[in-house]
């Protein structure tokens, strides 16, 4: 399981946001790219890259911050927010992103996205953002009115190989992980899943270990991170 450091990315600065909130933002950093190094520094294995700005908008808004990132580290990253079309996925593939995270238009035209699973594989992951039994897109501005098992499943069944599930309800609240929510995710599935939103501690860390589930390919973690709640050379060390 690999610990993912979260590098969230609002008007060029690193930020967290709170339940999805765009009016609960706290600033980290006035430079992603510094950010970066530092993780990588600390043997950050992979790097989560969010556009937050695209993600609202629905169109790339910090593509050229990411890509002096993408460029200028060798931890390899993945990349999402405001990610709609094949342009975008192979601006981010060509500079270098390992993979490329689709959402909102991975639920509104599956047959797209089977298209670009067919022709990017794996390099293709689909980030599930849900709150209570719903999901949610457009930077969570919008419902969806299907449950989280039912796009996880139909993710799996389009071809897709990789998921990031996150539960909106803890996410940057560091009150701890759903686990059994989690469990029901990691169990109906046989593809890799990367879990994110809550995390707070080494126990919470422990917590998602002891469930033993061989889809879990790692936690995304961010506040915690920032606010000097987990150690990410330790977190590595449990895992």
């Amino acid at each position: 399981m690999m610990i993912i450091p979260a590098i969230d990315i609002i008007g060029g600065k690193v930020v967290r946001l709170e339940k999805g909130d765009f009016n609960k933002e706290k600033i980290y950093s006035d430079d992603p790219l510094e950010i970066a190094k530092y993780w990588e520094k600390r043997g950050a294995e992979f790097l989560h890259i969010v556009d937050l700005d695209g993600a609202r908008e629905g169109k790339m808004k910090n593509q050229d911050i990411i890509t002096k990132i993408i460029e200028n580290i060798r931890t390899p990253c993945e990349v999402g927010g405001g990610i709609r079309d094949k342009g975008d996925v192979e601006y981010f593939l060509n500079s270098g992103a390992r993979r490329v995270i689709l959402s909102t238009r991975a639920f509104e035209d599956p047959r797209y996205l089977e298209g670009l699973i067919g022709e990017f594989r794996e390099k293709i992951v689909v980030g599930i953002d849900f709150s209570g039994n719903e999901v949610v897109k457009k930077g969570w501005q919008e419902t969806t009115n299907l449950s989280p098992m039912f796009i996880v499943l139909e993710m799996q069944k389009i071809g897709v190989k990789t998921i990031v599930v996150t539960d909106m309800d803890v996410d940057g609240t560091l009150k701890g992980p759903k686990i059994e929510r989690l469990k029901q995710i990691l169990n109906a599935v046989h593809i890799s899943v990367i879990v994110s939103g809550g995390i707070s501690s080494l126990k919470d860390i422990k917590k998602l270990k002891e469930i033993k589930n061989f889809n879990l390919e790692g936690v995304i973690i961010g506040k915690a991170l920032y606010e000097g709640k987990i150690n990410l050379q330790e977190a590595m060390e449990l895992c």
